[in-house]
């Protein structure tokens, strides 16, 4: 295990939490098998990388399903910088028979994600079927005000609105420029005492996710 220090201009150190699905990366499974949390890929499409194209590998899983994984441009970059700057785990709610091989090949030496969560990790909605990520069980007594999950799915933030940074869905557009962007918020937010009010300004999630509970609530009814 590599033993890190990290500093802070806002007080206590930055946690910086990461999802994987259509966040960092984007996989495809070619038994058809998913093990990741329900969500709309119609968008996806069975693209090819190499040249013009985004940065791919693949994968045997343990149980013999074969995955072919599209990286989100400047990953590598970014995940250097953030494990450079701040503790930064990962937060998936993907099963770990999938998830751990391939945070394995994105960092192989264990040094950048500092621990892992899966989907046994998170807290499933009773209302909406999806599974949510409670920060307050997945941060080793930490004052919330210095935590930041990155995400792509909306409902991931139910929990915690307010410490969320929401980003679009990664497919296989070679032309994303999220994660630089992403970097450039991290990099703000790491100067402020308590990320919440700024992120609660810039995304208004708590507002737009109590909209959707109580639609769907109303609809069950």
């Amino acid at each position: 295990m590599h033993v890190r220090s990290f500093s802070s201009s806002g007080g206590e150190p930055l946690l910086v939490l990461l999802d994987m699905d259509e966040c960092l990366i984007h996989s495809q499974f070619l038994s058809g098998t998913d093990y990741r949390q329900y969500e709309d890929r119609t968008h996806e499409k069975k693209s090819a990388g190499g040249e013009g194209g985004v940065e791919q590998f693949s994968l045997e899983l343990p149980d013999g399903d074969v995955v072919v994984v599209n990286k989100r441009p400047g990953l590598d970059e970014f995940l250097e910088a953030c494990a450079g700057r701040w503790e930064t785990r990962i937060f998936t709610a993907a099963m770990s028979v999938y998830a751990n091989p391939v945070l394995d090949t994105l960092d192989p030496d264990d040094e950048i994600f500092s621990k892992r969560y899966y989907r046994e990790q998170c807290t499933p909605h009773p209302s909406l079927g999806v599974y949510a990520k409670d920060l307050s069980l997945v941060v080793d007594d930490r004052d919330l005000k210095r935590v930041v999950l990155v995400d792509n799915n909306p409902m991931s933030f139910l929990t915690q609105p307010s410490n969320g940074v929401l980003v679009s869905n990664f497919y296989d557009d070679p032309e994303d420029e999220t994660l630089p962007a992403v970097m450039g918020l991290l990099e703000e937010l790491d100067s402020l005492p308590d990320v919440r009010p700024k992120l609660h300004k810039m995304f208004g999630l708590r507002e737009a996710l109590q909209g959707a509970v109580d639609k769907k609530v109303a609809g069950n009814r």
